[in-house]
């Protein structure tokens, strides 16, 4: 665990901004998985279809150019902002962003690697 909290930047109200059916950013979370850091972070959205590609790919972008940082994988989990929180799958969409490497996490979430492959370099790992 970090001793100090992790600097976020401005990606929430970026990524609200970059996908309006994301109407919030939460439970942003850094942690170390031997290959550097990885980032965590729950997506509010204002209803429980599936991500479009695009969609996914405009928010994933957006985290990338925004955040302070270089995550190494990042991890998404979606729910509608109803009282259930209903998931909202992420997966089909990732499917469709090569060249990046999607992996299930959570009830249809994902783990994204790959992204200075799609994105081009980040910003450098603290």
């Amino acid at each position: 665990m970090e001793k100090e909290p992790a600097d976020y930047g401005d990606v929430s109200s970026a990524v609200t901004d970059a996908v309006p059916r994301i109407v919030a950013v939460e439970d942003p979370e850094r942690w170390r998985n031997g290959f550097g850091w990885a980032l965590g972070l729950s997506f509010v959205t204002d209803s429980a279809e599936p991500f479009t590609a695009e969609e996914l790919d405009a928010a994933v972008e957006t985290i990338w150019q925004t955040l302070p940082w270089e995550p190494n994988s990042i991890r998404l989990i979606a729910g509608t902002s109803t009282p259930d929180g209903e998931p909202v799958d992420l997966r089909a969409a990732a499917e469709e962003l090569s060249p990046l490497s999607a992996t299930d996490a959570g009830q249809g979430g994902v783990t994204l690697t790959g992204m200075s492959d799609r994105y081009g370099d980040g910003k450098e790992p603290e």
